[in-house]
């Protein structure tokens, strides 16, 4: 009889496969007896330490689309994830500042900002409303004036705005 040698790299990789086979995450069986009725849910997961949790996020890629267009055209404000961000930074002032932003240019998107002003029919240089994302930063920045005095929202307590939004702002400095 004849011994045969069994090389170091075979040997080496029977071993790993051995130990990643009986690994904990190999461990959860399903035991289905012939007469049960009831499967098993299929979802073994078990979270561990080690669990990466992902959450969806939302993309301002898509806010691209908008240059050009008019925002109460294009459905600006109902597309997330403006939608729901907006509603949490103004919450009560909505009301007001979509009240000022009925006459409105063209949205204009520039080097990844988007930006956005407009005014109450007929109270041009009073009551005004203004929106710029920066989606490179990911931050929202609203304006409106009430009789020309300013109410500014930003979120994550950012004050470094875009430049059309400065320039916005000095229209109603006194």
């Amino acid at each position: 009889m004849s011994a045969r040698r069994i090389p170091v790299a075979s040997l080496l990789s029977l071993t790993i496969c051995a130990f990643a086979c009986n690994s904990p995450a190999q461990k959860v069986r399903a035991v289905v007896l012939a007469d049960q009725t009831n499967l098993p849910p299929t979802d073994t997961m078990i979270a561990g330490g080690d669990t990466i949790q992902t959450d969806m996020v939302a993309s301002w890629n898509s806010f691209l689309q908008f240059n050009g267009k008019y925002a109460a055209e294009s459905s600006l404000f109902e597309t997330e994830p403006l939608k729901n961000r907006l509603n949490v930074l103004i919450g009560k002032a909505r009301k007001s500042f979509f009240e000022r932003l009925k006459v409105t240019p063209p949205i204009e998107v520039e080097n990844k900002i988007l930006f956005n002003e407009g005014y109450m029919p007929g109270k041009s240089g009073y009551d005004e409303a203004v929106i710029a994302i920066d989606m490179d930063r990911d931050i929202i920045y609203i304006g409106f004036t009430v009789n020309r005095s300013l109410m500014l929202f930003s979120e994550k307590g950012d004050t470094d705005y875009p430049e059309k939004f400065l320039q916005w702002m000095q229209k109603f400095e006194r």
